[in-house]
């Protein structure tokens, strides 16, 4: 029974009448709401069938068919739909808090982003937020809503807030007197569900009409059918500004109110994402128009069609162009002649038939040439997709970054925002829908989270803490070691809420890590103290998201816990010390190492002037031997010995002196004894 139902049968009877009125409510809306938005769905289901690439009017493409002519389409729209909606995934937006008054503040609005936040990332509302825009982009409109769900039914009561999706765009009925851009003031919404009877009584078991009469379906047309039923959540909100208003969700099949679920808030938590609006005089009356991204585009589109469509049908009869000749002269040989553009033959014969007039043969049967205007059809056909960019705000004429093929980032950049300003007016009706998505957010939250318990939070770095709320007094947040408090019932604090833009959290971290690279790098010139050094080497080694190694060795470079810091800091400076002890050494060693290199260089020397003497030796000998065998005069032969000695004297003479200067180096080399002696303090030489 409902909650408003009793035993008493006066009570029983007023909670009939009531409903009653309110079952008329409710069929009246509902005719009214599917009549106004009739034309705005005709227009919708249009859209999508030519984003499904079939933009043919049915008796156009039925004609065509019937006849055997070709009907076909090429595709211009979809990537410039597509391309709105990926610039939307690599850009996500979020819900922002901030303070608004009342004793907010920004922990308080910090806790309430982070908690929103963490109702995002677990409900996977990035999907329902994309698949909404995707059909503002492709349809004119899209939904998704809030809603509720057990955290675990098994255990508890308790329940959390998830934003799901809403597939199919014209399964809502949204009020359409609605006033505000975000429609936040609607009074009414119908969330459609057709199911087949036998459906129906197994979902409701409970429901007191199972079978239905000829009175029902004739009272309720819109909602009873022979095989199907309607059943709805409709939405509802009363009261006013200054008593406060209020929301009931009911479901209902039209003849029987079957739940009533009062839910927290002032709004409909069905949050619409609607394109561009218009309102058009027709008739003396202001018509609302929802217009999508690709609505002005249709026409270009159909024309683009019916070219590629005549280009090839010609390009088609290229080579089936008729012969033509003389009645009589296809006869013999007709069958021939009706394949011949299909069945490749020898020969084909052909009748001779005379002229009556001079009794001489006709000519041979010709073909006509034809040539089908390809040029002509590729400048049409670029014709209708500049018109196509048109009227999707994409600016069909290269920018001065493209005519000059700049390929920096900046132009490239600039380039892709001048692309999305075209469709910049979606996405600010999308940060709109956002923005109210949080509203509503804000108002279930007292509500919702109203026990005390544990709760996830989700971080901007997306990481996740795990905190308590609604808890009698402060408690030891064992994590930061101080004394936190989370009340979220009866909250009195006011918030405000915006969308935050930019570029995706991934690219931060990206951008962000590229510059702790180069901060690293150059970090040896930079006044900053050994443990700072250590917190950024283990923040970029986090950065790189190097996994479970990767944060042992951040870890291990920098602790999070104070043992592990102050246990780190003593290995830090023992380290230190070993360091400076090992530098010590490693110059002992330099030393050591240009004293060996120097010896080394000096034995060089021995060995080249020990060469030389034995080269002369040598040569002397030859030299004798030489005199020995000549048959020359005594006198020669002492002048050629004087000769001789004389020139092995000044050779020696020579060797000496490069003997003395090779002593002076090797004794200028040397370091003098008071440099060579250790200092007082310094370690042992090795």
């Amino acid at each position: 029974m409902a909650d408003d139902e009793r035993d008493d049968s006066g009570q029983d009877l007023q909670a009939s009448e009531q409903d009653e009125e309110l079952l008329q409510e409710i069929r009246d809306r509902y005719r009214y709401y599917d009549d106004a938005w009739r034309e705005i769905r005709e227009e919708s289901r249009i859209d999508r069938k030519y984003l499904s690439g079939d933009p043919w009017d049915e008796k156009d493409r039925a004609a065509r068919e019937n006849a055997g002519r070709p009907c076909i389409n090429h595709d211009e729209l979809n990537q410039y739909v597509n391309q709105a909606t990926n610039n939307l995934r690599l850009n996500k937006r979020g819900i922002k808090v901030n303070p608004g008054g009342n004793g907010a503040t920004e922990k308080t609005a910090e806790f309430r982003q982070n908690l929103i936040r963490g109702i995002e990332y677990r409900s996977h509302a990035q999907n329902a937020y994309v698949t909404a825009f995707e059909n503002m982009l492709e349809g004119s409109y899209g939904y998704c809503r809030v809603s509720r769900r057990y955290v675990n039914r098994r255990k508890n009561k308790d329940q959390e807030i998830v934003i799901k999706n809403i597939a199919n765009p014209d399964s809502v009925l949204y009020d359409p007197d609605c006033k505000e851009a975000d429609w936040s003031d609607g009074r009414g919404c119908f969330v459609l569900d057709p199911i087949p009877r036998e459906e129906f009584k197994r979902r409701y078991p409970k429901a007191q009409i199972k079978d239905f009469t000829a009175e029902h379906m004739r009272i309720a047309k819109d909602w009873l059918q022979d095989q199907q039923v309607l059943v709805a959540e409709y939405w509802r909100v009363t009261g006013d500004e200054e008593s406060g208003l209020e929301v009931t969700q009911y479901i209902t099949n039209g003849v029987e109110i079957l739940e009533r679920l009062p839910q927290p808030g002032e709004h409909i938590p069905i949050i619409p994402f609607v394109g561009k609006q218009r309102y058009i005089d027709e008739g003396g009356v202001a018509k609302r128009k929802l217009f999508s991204l690709v609505r002005l585009a249709r026409d270009p589109q159909l024309s683009l069609a019916f070219l590629v469509t005549q280009q090839m049908e010609e390009a088609g009869q290229t080579p089936k162009s008729p012969y033509v000749g003389y009645k009589g002269q296809f006869e013999a040989d007709a069958e021939a002649w009706e394949n011949a553009n299909r069945v490749p033959r020898a020969f084909l014969q052909v009748d001779p038939i005379t002229d009556s007039s001079n009794g001489q043969i006709l000519p041979l049967p010709r073909r006509e040439s034809f040539t089908p205007n390809f040029q002509g059809y590729e400048m049409a056909k670029d014709s209708s997709r500049r018109a196509i960019q048109a009227a999707m705000g994409i600016s069909p004429l290269p920018t001065a970054a493209q005519r000059n093929n700049e390929k920096s980032g900046v132009a490239l950049e600039r380039i892709n925002q001048q692309q999305d300003l075209g469709s910049f007016h979606f996405v600010d009706n999308f940060d709109r829908a956002l923005e109210f998505a949080g509203r509503v957010i804000e108002e279930w939250i007292p509500v919702v989270y109203d026990t005390e318990r544990e709760i996830a939070l989700r971080m901007p770095d997306d990481s996740h803490r795990v905190v308590r709320i609604n808890t009698a007094a402060p408690y030891l947040d064992t994590r930061t070691n101080q004394m936190v408090h989370y009340p979220l019932t009866d909250e009195e604090a006011d918030h405000d809420l915006e969308i935050s833009t930019g570029p995706s959290y991934q690219s931060q971290r990206e951008e962000a890590a590229s510059f702790l690279d180069t901060l690293i790098q150059n970090l040896a010139t930079l006044p900053v103290p050994p443990p700072q050094q250590a917190k950024l080497l283990a923040l970029a080694i986090q950065m790189r998201q190097l996994g479970p190694k990767g944060d042992e060795m951040a870890q291990i470079i920098s602790p999070s816990s104070p043992d592990q810091a102050q246990q780190a800091g003593q290995q830090l400076a023992a380290a230190q010390q070993q360091l400076q002890a090992q530098g010590v050494l490693v110059q002992q060693l330099q030393a050591e190492l240009q004293k060996l290199t120097l010896e080394k260089q000096g034995k060089l020397l021995d060995n080249q002037a020990r060469m030389a003497i034995e080269k002369m030796k040598i040569e002397a000998q030859l030299a004798i031997a030489e005199v020995q065998t000549k048959s020359q005069e005594l006198a020669e032969r002492a002048e050629f010995i004087r000769d001789l000695y004389a020139k092995l004297v000044d050779q020696g003479h020579d060797m000496r002196t490069l003997a003395a200067e090779h002593v002076q180096e090797r004794a200028m080399a040397q370091p003098p004894a008071a440099a060579a002696a250790p200092q007082p303090g310094a370690p042992p030489a090795v």
